[in-house]
């Protein structure tokens, strides 16, 4: 389950490594995603000399979501979630 301002690791080839999710396309009245979801993300970092930039709003599917269970000393993100991306474009706001 994710909501609004989730960090996402990307798993897929399209030059993006993490998203935050922003919307949940179709909610309505749901707080949270789950695999099978279409939600509006923007790219926090990407791979360079790809397509992808950092800041561009994309639409992404969530295809598996994995619960964090690596033990480090380092700061980790409580949830890990993967995500592969449904379209390679932008949203334009006019």
């Amino acid at each position: 389950m994710i909501q609004p301002q989730t960090l996402l690791n990307v798993a897929d080839n399209s030059g993006a490594r993490e998203l935050m999710c922003i919307r949940i396309i179709g909610a309505g009245k749901h707080r949270y995603a789950h695999i099978g979801d279409v939600i509006v993300a923007v790219i926090k970092e990407a791979v360079p000399n790809m397509p992808l930039e950092r800041s561009e709003i994309i639409r992404a599917v969530l295809y598996v979501l994995v619960k964090n269970s690596n033990v480090t000393t380092e700061i980790q993100k409580e949830l890990e979630f993967l995500v592969r991306s449904l379209w390679i474009e932008t949203v334009e706001f006019y």
